[in-house]
């Protein structure tokens, strides 16, 4: 595990299947950024932190040019087995701190779920605002709800009592301010969307929710120390098993997305 940014490679198998945009609401969020201008089909897109393509893909499919980056060779391969024949998307490796493009040579960038696994993630920041044109947009995407669920809470309550509150390498991704007071420092100006309609209904049981947990899927707990991690999973599931259903208990979720787009400088 690499101490300056979190890895997925050992959960590249899993990652799609824990982490489900409907592409519908994807659909919705995408009409309303190309149709405002701050995404266009005649520039190309840097996904920072592609994973497996998640949020990209599907601007691909829409005939955008898509180049995605992440330090996960494993992400990558399964993010280039989506690409269809005729798609305008290349993915490859490398570090969201040290880009190799030239300034300039995009016309904005998508960043989901990055900055949280990053230590130095202001220099992540940096290299984006440098790669993207003046005058381009930077698309910050997350989705709210989809993990807070009571047995991850339950574990994350635990972990705080025990003294390992601060559980990302980088940003807090529960801090709404951080991000917008750096960017707007480097000059960057935040644009407000239309919010409407980006949500969904899930569900999940309390069972694979600490099954989750137990395999690792959540970078926010990988850096607990093993006797630690297993003895908030024992407390934990003891917890479950105090419930009327148990692990049985399902709980239902509304989980939405949160999109904050930054305009940058349009230089001198």
């Amino acid at each position: 595990m690499n101490a300056q940014t979190s890895d997925f490679s050992r959960i590249a198998l899993r990652y799609d299947a824990t982490r489900n945009i409907p592409r519908d609401v994807l659909d919705i969020c995408y009409d309303r950024l190309i149709g405002d201008g701050y995404l266009a089909v005649g520039e190309p897109v840097l996904d920072v932190g592609c994973g497996t393509g998640q949020m990209s893909i599907p601007l691909a499919a829409r005939g955008l040019t898509i180049h995605g980056i992440d330090v996960s060779g494993e992400m990558i391969e399964i993010a280039r087995s989506k690409v269809q024949p005729g798609w305008r998307a290349t993915f490859s490796t490398g570090d969201a701190r040290d880009l190799l493009a030239s300034d300039s040579s995009f016309g904005g960038a998508v960043v989901s779920k990055l900055f949280q696994h990053i230590q130095d993630w202001q220099k992540a920041c940096q290299e984006i605002i440098r790669v993207v044109r003046p005058g381009g947009h930077i698309i910050h995407i997350n989705e709210r709800g989809a993990f807070g669920n009571a047995v991850r809470r339950h574990f994350a309550i635990r972990a705080n009592e025990l003294g390992f509150a601060r559980r990302y390498l980088g940003l807090d991704p529960h801090t709404r301010t951080g991000l917008t007071e750096f960017l707007v420092s480097k000059g960057c100006r935040p644009i407000s969307i239309d919010a409407s309609g980006l949500h969904w209904e899930t569900s999940i049981s309390y069972l694979e929710a600490l099954n989750q947990i137990e395999e690792g899927l959540f970078a926010e707990f990988w850096y607990l120390p093993d006797d630690i991690n297993r003895r908030i999973v024992a407390d934990t599931a003891a917890w479950i098993n105090e419930q009327s259903d148990g692990p049985d208990t399902v709980e239902r979720l509304t989980p939405h997305l949160a999109v904050e787009v930054f305009a940058l400088p349009l230089g001198s």
